[in-house]
């Protein structure tokens, strides 16, 4: 157990209200999918994270201790994650999983580099057996160990779905075209029926929607979050908010109202010299290059979710 587990320990729980819908957070990061969770899902709440990088464990402290996230135990190694006990307790799981055994940019070695955690994660949805489970990775992983993941999600029961999503469509001042996986178990079959004759099922990839705003905002927590993004029609997700992502580069009269304006985009230009920004600017590039943009998530995941039956 690690020190931030003991800090941050919660008892196991089971669902209190109706609207509850409990998760595990596996390779959590800096929290994104859980952010977007909180956005696409009302009453969502991770009850357990698991992140080895001391820097991502502790900005999920720091949300934490601003109420964006809930409270909730930190494990810093998903080889000796036990997933047994939090069996009937949650209802999703979800896993930004590494990407570098799949990444374009890198040397593509799947299953044969030594960051390949999905047997991990695997393993740790057998034990749970949550009713949900949702992943993301790079674009990547479609040509690349995404079978694998799929096979080996079908042969536990669950339907699958999964889409290409970029934080350009949810307003995002950038591409980061991020691949999503969405898995319901199938308690009616055991696995899914539209199987093919040789056994092999074609993966639904859901076209990009063109609606730019989803789900209810969650009741608890994330109130920073909530203001942030902003809302209207119902509480309803509005990723046209002002000022939540800066403009795109050469957008030069979208700089210049930023500039001259209040938001969070306002930035006055400058040259960064070594002494320039905080002593831990390296581990917050890294985490925010690894990390999900909140409202592609939420995105993502509504519109994976209209591939299951209510």
């Amino acid at each position: 157990m690690s020190a931030m587990e003991r800090t941050h320990s919660v008892a196991l729980c089971t669902p209190n209200r109706s609207n509850d819908l409990l998760g595990i957070s596996l390779c959590a990061g800096v929290g994104g999918l859980d952010l977007g969770l909180h956005l696409a899902e009302p009453g969502y709440r991770t009850v357990c994270y698991v992140e080895r990088n001391s820097f991502s464990a502790a900005a999920l402290v720091a949300r934490m201790a601003d109420t964006s996230l809930a409270a909730a135990p930190v494990w810093d190694d998903i080889k000796s994650f036990d997933g047994k006990p939090w069996r009937g307790r949650v209802h999703l799981l979800s896993a930004g999983y590494p990407c570098q055994p799949f990444t374009l940019s890198g040397d593509r070695k799947g299953d044969q580099d030594p960051r390949h955690l999905w047997p991990d994660v695997a393993r740790i949805i057998g034990e749970v057996q949550p009713e949900w489970c949702f992943f993301e990775n790079v674009a990547g992983h479609l040509t690349l160990g995404l079978q694998d993941v799929v096979r080996d999600l079908q042969g536990m029961g669950y339907r699958v779905a999964a889409r290409v999503q970029s934080a350009a469509e949810v307003g995002g001042s950038h591409i980061r075209q991020r691949l999503f996986i969405l898995a319901h178990a199938d308690l009616q079959a055991g696995r899914q029926p539209d199987l093919d004759p040789d056994g092999a099922r074609q993966l639904p990839v859901c076209s990009r929607s063109e609606s730019g705003r989803g789900a209810g905002l969650a009741a608890n927590g994330g109130a920073l979050l909530d203001c942030d993004v902003g809302s209207d029609e119902g509480d309803r997700l509005d990723a046209g908010a002002a000022g939540l992502f800066p403009p795109m580069p050469g957008d030069l009269a979208g700089w210049g109202r930023a500039l001259e304006g209040d938001s969070p985009a306002a930035a006055e230009p400058c040259l960064h010299r070594l002494d320039n920004g905080l002593a831990c600017g390296v581990d917050r590039s890294a985490a925010a290059g690894n990390g999900v943009v909140p409202m592609a998530a939420a995105r993502a995941y509504l519109e994976l979710k209209k591939e299951f039956p209510a």
